[in-house]
């Protein structure tokens, strides 16, 4: 059958157009299932993504990792206080402030001692007697008895001593001779008596008389003057000898547990406030002390020493050995053969007065 032009065309027409629709429709199903599926994809890469702060880098990059620094830690944090903001109080070093500290400490303690001590009233229960302190012994065996051991330890650089109680210096007669100076015992035997020393043993009244801490080398002047009076009765003319008192009495009586009476507390007290703890020191010798060799004191005796055997018994007020007054070499002494200034003789031991020099039995000869 032949068919006409006109007949094909509108029909290849209507296909081609069945055919584009259909082929439309392929295409937008194809897409909408694409669509699906892909989807999320595109949402998670359309979300907004927060940014970071950059972090500085370190001008030598990944590209020089050896020379890559390590970040710092973290300070920790305590009580909500950064430790890193903290700063060290700096340690305080020596100061004045401390050499203050020192100082009162050492008042405190003398204080502290004098505090500790017994106020009591004094008085003798039964009466004192010297020969009760026998003294002047060798306590260590070297041949020196307690005087010479004071005179030594208090000669000043082997050119002679010097007197507390009145300033007075000494040059002495050569060596450890020094006549004209007493050894004073700084709270009298006598007044350790009656401030609890009349309770004590025998042993430690000798051990007493010869307790170095008690004891200093003076002008026999100035331990007349003072006796057997205490501190409220007494004081050395020399400022600094007075504190150098206070500190001995309070260190004494403390070691010793003797007591004070009101008046000595009172007047203590007063010094130890005033002239603080430190032992004063000693000044420097005079030039004409340092200058000129010791000049023998002449005796009018012509007198020499011979074996020393009343030194052990007697003790004289210059501190000569008292047998180089036996002028006759009898070996015997009477008062009349010695001279004022070794005048009165303390008997070392009651009982033991083999120049019967102690007439009265009270621990001292020659005393008119």
């Amino acid at each position: 059958m032949k068919l006409s032009e006109s007949s094909l065309f509108p029909n290849l027409t209507t296909v081609l157009l069945i055919t584009s629709i259909i082929g439309c429709s392929t295409v937008a199903n194809t897409n909408e299932t694409q669509g699906e599926i892909s989807a999320p994809e595109i949402l998670g890469q359309q979300e907004p993504v927060e940014e970071k702060p950059e972090t500085p880098q370190n001008e030598f990059s990944s590209d020089n990792t050896t020379l890559i620094e390590e970040p710092e830690s973290l300070p920790e944090v305590t009580g909500g206080i950064e430790q890193g903001d903290i700063t060290p109080l700096p340690i305080p070093s020596a100061s004045p402030i401390v050499e203050l500290a020192e100082q009162t400490t050492l008042e405190n303690t003398l204080l502290t001692q004098l505090e500790s001590l017994r106020i009591e009233f004094e008085y003798e229960a039964t009466p004192y007697n010297r020969s009760k302190f026998p003294h002047w012994d060798d306590e260590d065996g070297d041949g020196m008895n307690t005087r010479l051991e004071i005179l030594s330890l208090e000669k000043v650089d082997e050119i002679g001593w010097y007197s507390r109680w009145d300033g007075e210096w000494y040059a002495g007669e050569g060596g450890l001779s020094a006549p004209r100076f007493d050894i004073d015992h700084i709270v009298s035997l006598k007044e350790a008596w009656q401030s609890g020393a009349d309770e004590w043993s025998a042993s430690d009244r000798d051990t007493f008389a010869d307790d170095m801490l008690n004891l200093t080398a003076v002008t026999a002047s100035s331990n007349r003057s003072k006796g057997a009076k205490d501190a409220s009765e007494w004081l050395p003319p020399e400022p600094s000898g007075q504190c150098y008192l206070s500190i001995r009495v309070i260190q004494v009586k403390t070691k010793w547990n003797l007591s004070v009476n009101q008046d000595e507390y009172n007047t203590l007290k007063e010094l130890t406030e005033s002239c603080g703890p430190e032992i004063p020191s000693i000044p420097s010798p005079p030039p004409e002390l340092t200058s000129t060799s010791p000049t023998p004191i002449p005796t009018t005796l012509p007198a020499q020493p011979n074996s020393g055997y009343g030194r052990q018994f007697y003790q004289t007020a210059d501190g000569s050995d008292i047998d180089i007054y036996d002028a006759n070499g009898n070996g015997d002494i009477n008062c009349g053969e010695l001279p004022s200034a070794a005048k009165p003789v303390i008997v070392i031991s009651l009982g033991s007065d083999p120049y019967r020099l102690d007439g009265d039995g009270d621990g001292i000869g020659c005393e008119s």
